[in-house]
């Protein structure tokens, strides 16, 4: 399905690009990744502010998720883009320290890491168009899921790992603002993400988080 889901989306793209005969833009992007359930020890009003305190709040926020992407945007019209995008989004969860006096290896680590990695396909929606140009996005996603356990002893990681894979459909609301610099665009975008909202098995938990990132695109418009 996950092939099905690429090979749609760049079909997509080759007919939209043919149609309106404009260039694609690609960027790259990057920030914090945050679950539900840990969006308000980041985001509280009593940590940030614009000194040091700030930068607290940024790694506090990493240690919780980032995520890594790639993006590309077509042009519909002077307020609308069509966009997709690749990215990983990592979530270090938890650590379990097992002692074995006896063993040679004494201290047996095990740590579970979640990889959510969304294929979307979706629009931006802008307000005004300047060097300053606020948006609201939407977009579909399919979603990769990966659990890892990997095992770790004496502090050195082994080439030893359990994961479960699995798939949902999922979608993303947000907002952002392009700053453009004409050879490039500038960008700071905050989106919230639900993966489970079509693919998901009995009695599962709902799978949300919250992303808030920079990115640069070059051309597209």
């Amino acid at each position: 399905m996950k092939k099905n889901v690429i090979l749609v989306l760049f079909f997509v793209f080759f007919i939209l690009n043919h149609i309106y005969s404009k260039n694609i833009g690609f960027g790259f992007s990057v920030g914090l990744a945050t679950p539900n359930s840990q969006i308000n020890n980041v985001y509280n009003s009593d940590k940030i502010s614009l000194n040091n305190k700030f930068w607290d709040v940024i790694r506090q926020g990493a240690k919780n998720g980032y995520f890594l992407g790639v993006n590309l945007n077509l042009p519909l019209s002077n307020n609308l883009d069509f966009k997709g995008g690749l990215s990983l989004n990592r979530f270090p969860q938890t650590e379990l320290r097992l002692f074995f006096p006896e063993q040679p290896y004494d201290t047996v680590v095990l740590k579970t890491i979640q990889n959510f990695i969304p294929i979307s396909a979706g629009f931006d929606l802008f307000l005004l168009k300047s060097f300053v140009s606020p948006y609201i996005s939407g977009n579909l996603s399919y979603f990769y899921l990966v659990n890892t356990i990997d095992i770790v002893k004496l502090n050195q990681e082994l080439p030893i790992a359990t994961s479960k894979t699995e798939s949902r459909i999922g979608a993303g609301l947000g907002a952002g603002l392009d700053f453009d610099f004409e050879i490039v665009t500038l960008n700071i975008e905050a989106k919230y993400w639900f993966v489970n909202l079509i693919g998901n098995v009995t009695n599962e938990s709902n799978k949300n988080y919250f992303t808030l990132g920079v990115g640069i695109t070059f051309g597209g418009k």
